[in-house]
Formats: structure tokens, C-alpha cells, sequence
């Protein structure tokens, strides 16, 4: 009896050491996503070698990634989702801004044992080892902590192998510090699973901790696990429990699973319970889902800054471009009173502040998602620039056309840059939505509601244009004709005598009673 009781206690202190011997820093963003990372002392005494990390998250989730580094751009970024037939897909993939990541062939990672779809969650165990450094930064596992992002999207699964697979923009995502004291430790090659598993896979080595399990829907059966990556791995882990009990007597244990009689030496784990075992101890996940362990928040999850930035960028253009440089086009060619120029010349104004606004989101979210050199973005460049103008030939226009009452160069000028510049935004504008719903980031409803009014309110302004040439034309036949002075006279062959009245409004307000 106390050889036995030897043996129990030396057996708890090698579980007591294995268990201490390989740490995991725990990450819970959201009450059912939860990051956890070991760093295995060679790698955190060199700064360079292979990590261990884990994601977990719901199966209505549509995917789940974790990434290195402070913002998309430049990040190393690992995506999670299902695979079907209970199995994940692991897809590594690179940031270069905020859009969508492009797959890295060039990653080492291993989806080890113990990943899979079970109860209603998904979990990924992966070794890296190239996490050190990839295209576009790097980092040290020696640092005291270390810069990560994660994100998740909520909808319909996946359910591919296809490491390249499009992914949809997520619902939720952040920026936080993961401090690695906690991480530290240990040498296991698979820290984030139970040292009793079942099942087979690629993955060797059953040695290591669990920091968690799912909480199970019903008992029994075995989940299957595995994924896709540089290495697959197939079969379930079975939870670890720890069991107390007080009692001497050796025969309150339950019959071996592949029982064939009594022996000294059972070969797999008990099934059944003793009337006297005591009360399981299970780390559940949901038990600590909210014990994040050395982690700095630094950004809030929910819509991203840039993403909000978007929405007002393309609001304030389609504002500027569809609505008020049409319409105060259209009342200065179909209304006519005293200082209707000026009224023109504010409104138009105004217009151009919006744009003004719009323009320089635009530019700022171009940079972000390095895409600058999209048509989008460079149409919306040129026709700022050529709005940068047009108060100038307004300016002109006007004054001449007073002076002389008939137009002149500045006035065809301003008059077709004008609208050859609202036509180009309108049609930027459907530009954009394009260029978002390549970002997964357009509304259907709200490319249709654009494509709608703007076409309505193009073929009104340009049925405004027709009538207000027509006015003009009208006016200029029933207005008085215009004498030539002599041939020694100062005066210009273009101007009128200074006996007949000009029109307060300039050329465009259509004769009064017309």
C-alpha cells in the first residue's frame, strides 16, 4: 500500500512538472476566441526557433486569425476554418495594408494533433517555424514582449482545404501587446494538448499541457481532427482530468477500456467511476475565458478607424459629386434673379469644400491599403486637380463675358471642364464601390441606391443643360443687334452700346417671360 502510494505521489509530481514545465500565454479577446502562445526555452534563449499557439473560436465563426505585428500591413497572419468532415484549414498569409491578405507559400507551419472541429468549436494547435522572420518584418522570442493582432468573422463555413481561399473583411479585430514571461517554458513538441490523446497524426510526442478543453455537449466518442498546412494531423484528444481521492483501499478504480483481466499493468485509462471518486477537475475554456495573461489591449475591436474612414470618404464624394455640383449647376441654368452668379459661386464652393474632404480620406485610405495606383483612386486625383481650376475660370468666365456679353475662351473652358468633371465623378463613384467589393468591403444595397440617384439626377442636370442652351439661344435671337464702330473708333466689334441693358444674371439666366 505505500509503495502505492509512492508511486501515486511520484506520478503527480511528474504531472505537476510536465504541466509546469510548459507554459501558455492566454489571450481571450471575446467570450469564445481565445489565442493562447508557448515559447519552448531554446527559443525564447536564442530569440529565433519554432513557437506553439493556438486558436479557438466558435463554428459560427466563418474564420479566425492571429497575426504578428501591430497593424495588417507587414504582418504575418494565420487564418483558421473549417475544412470539413470536423477538419481545419491552416492559411498562412501576408498583410500588405489593410485588405485582403495574400497566402505565404513561403510559411513553415505545422497543424499539430489535437486541431479540429468537436462540440460546436474549432481549434487549431500550430507550430511555427518561421515565425521568426518573414517578408515584411520579424521578431525575437528573447524580447520580454512582442507586437499581435488577431481578427475574427462570424457566418457560413468554409469548409475547404484551399489555403488560398478568399475570406470575407472581418466583423472584429485589435491590436494588443502579448507579454512572453508567460509563454515561456518547456520543450514539449505539442504543449497545447493533454498528455493522454487518442487518435493518430503526423504530430509525435504526447508529452505537455493542457491549458484548457471545450466544455463537452454530450459524452462519448472521439472527435476527429485535422487540417491542412505544411503537415496534417487526424484523430481527437481526450481531456485530461485530475481525480482526488483520500481513500487507502486499491480496489476503487475503474476496469481499463480494452479490458482482458485483472493485471498489474492496465492499458488505457479508466471509464467507469467509483462510488467514492471524488468530484472531476476539468480547466474548461469557458471557466477562463476572460483570463487573458500578459496582454496589452492597444486598439478596440469592432469597426476599424480606416474602415470608418471609408464610409465618410465615399458619403462626403458621392454628397459633392451626385448631389450638389449637378444641382447647383441645374439652378443657375433653369432659374434667373439678382445675384444668382454669386449664389452659383458659393454653392459651387461649398461643393468643392466637401470634396475637399473626401478627397484627402481618400488619398489617406489609398496609402493604408497601397492602392494608390488603382483607376479609382487616380480618376479622384485628376478630378481634383481640375476642381482646383474651375473658381478660376468661373472668375474669368464671368467677367469677361460682362464685359464683351458674349463668351469667350474662359467660358467654354469652364463650362465643359465643369461638366466633363461632374460625368467623371459620378462614374468614379461606381469605381469605388468596385474597387470596395474587391475589398469585401461594398453594400449591394448601397451600390444599387448610388447607381440609382445618380443616374436620375445625371439625366436631369443633362436635360438642364438642353433647355437652358435653348433659352439662351432664344434670347440671343430676340435681343437687339449689335452695331461695328468705324474703323477709327476705340471701340471693340464685339461690344454692345451702352443704351442697351445687360442682363444682371451674366449669360446663363434665361430671358425674363421665356
Amino acid at each position: 500500500m505505500r509503495s502505492f502510494r509512492r508511486d501515486a505521489v511520484a506520478a503527480g509530481l511528474l504531472a505537476l512538472a510536465s504541466h509546469t514545465s510548459a507554459q501558455t500565454a492566454n489571450y481571450c479577446p471575446t467570450s469564445d476566441v481565445c489565442y493562447k502562445l508557448n515559447i519552448p526555452d531554446s527559443t525564447a534563449s536564442s530569440g529565433s526557433g519554432d513557437i506553439f499557439f493556438q486558436l479557438s473560436a466558435p463554428d459560427t465563426y466563418q474564420w479566425v486569425a492571429l497575426g504578428q505585428g501591430s497593424s495588417m500591413s507587414g504582418s504575418n497572419i494565420f487564418v483558421v476554418y473549417t475544412a470539413g468532415n470536423g477538419n481545419v484549414t491552416i492559411s498562412p498569409r501576408l498583410g500588405t495594408g489593410e485588405r485582403e491578405p495574400n497566402f505565404n507559400s513561403n510559411a513553415q507551419v505545422t497543424l499539430l494533433e489535437g486541431s479540429g472541429v468537436s462540440n460546436g468549436k474549432m481549434v487549431a494547435n500550430v507550430k511555427c517555424s518561421s515565425c521568426n522572420t518573414w517578408s515584411g518584418g520579424s521578431a525575437s522570442f528573447s524580447d520580454s514582449k512582442g507586437n499581435w493582432i488577431w481578427a475574427a468573422k462570424t457566418g457560413g463555413a468554409l469548409d475547404t482545404t484551399d489555403q488560398s481561399a478568399s475570406i470575407s473583411q472581418h466583423d472584429d479585430e485589435a491590436a494588443f501587446s502579448w507579454e512572453y514571461a508567460s509563454a515561456k517554458g518547456g520543450s514539449s513538441v505539442n504543449p497545447l494538448i493533454s498528455s493522454s490523446s487518442s487518435g493518430t497524426g503526423t504530430a509525435t510526442g504526447t508529452a505537455g499541457v493542457t491549458s484548457c478543453v471545450p466544455r463537452p455537449v454530450s459524452t462519448g466518442g472521439s472527435s476527429g481532427a485535422s487540417g491542412s498546412g505544411t503537415r496534417t494531423s487526424t484523430g481527437g484528444a481526450s481531456t485530461a482530468t485530475t481525480k482526488t481521492d483520500d481513500d487507502d483501499d486499491d480496489h476503487r478504480w475503474g476496469r481499463p477500456t480494452d479490458y482482458s483481466g485483472w493485471s498489474a499493468y492496465p492499458t488505457a485509462r479508466p471509464t467507469g467511476e467509483s462510488e467514492h471518486d471524488k468530484r472531476q477537475e476539468i480547466n474548461y475554456c469557458d471557466d477562463n475565458s476572460n483570463s487573458n495573461s500578459g496582454v496589452t489591449l492597444t486598439s478596440s475591436s469592432g469597426k476599424s478607424t480606416t474602415e470608418k474612414m471609408l464610409i465618410a470618404h465615399g458619403t462626403l464624394a458621392a454628397l459633392a459629386m451626385v448631389i450638389l455640383f449637378p444641382f447647383g449647376a441645374i439652378a443657375i441654368r433653369l432659374t434667373s434673379f439678382t445675384g444668382l452668379v454669386w449664389v452659383h459661386a458659393a454653392f459651387q464652393g461649398f461643393a468643392y469644400l466637401v470634396y475637399i474632404v473626401a478627397f484627402g480620406l481618400g488619398i489617406y485610405v489609398a496609402n493604408q491599403y497601397d492602392l494608390i495606383d488603382e483607376a479609382h483612386p487616380i480618376i479622384g486625383i485628376v478630378v481634383f486637380i481640375c476642381l482646383f481650376f474651375q473658381p478660376i475660370f468661373g472668375f474669368l468666365h464671368h467677367s469677361l463675358f460682362k464685359k464683351y456679353q458674349s463668351r469667350t475662351f474662359w467660358s467654354y473652358s469652364h463650362i465643359w471642364l465643369g461638366r466633363s468633371v461632374i460625368t467623371l465623378g459620378i462614374i468614379n463613384g461606381g469605381l469605388g464601390f468596385e474597387l470596395a467589393d474587391k475589398m469585401n468591403l461594398s453594400s449591394k444595397s448601397g451600390m444599387i441606391a448610388y447607381s440609382v440617384v445618380a443616374g436620375v439626377v445625371w439625366l436631369a442636370w443633362v436635360a438642364a443643360i438642353v433647355i437652358g442652351e435653348r433659352r439662351r439661344k432664344t434670347a440671343l435671337a430676340n435681343s437687339p443687334p449689335k452695331y461695328t464702330e468705324s474703323p477709327g473708333s476705340p471701340r471693340r466689334e464685339t461690344e454692345e452700346r451702352s443704351d442697351i441693358p445687360h442682363p444682371e444674371s451674366g449669360h446663363y439666366a434665361p430671358a425674363k417671360g421665356a
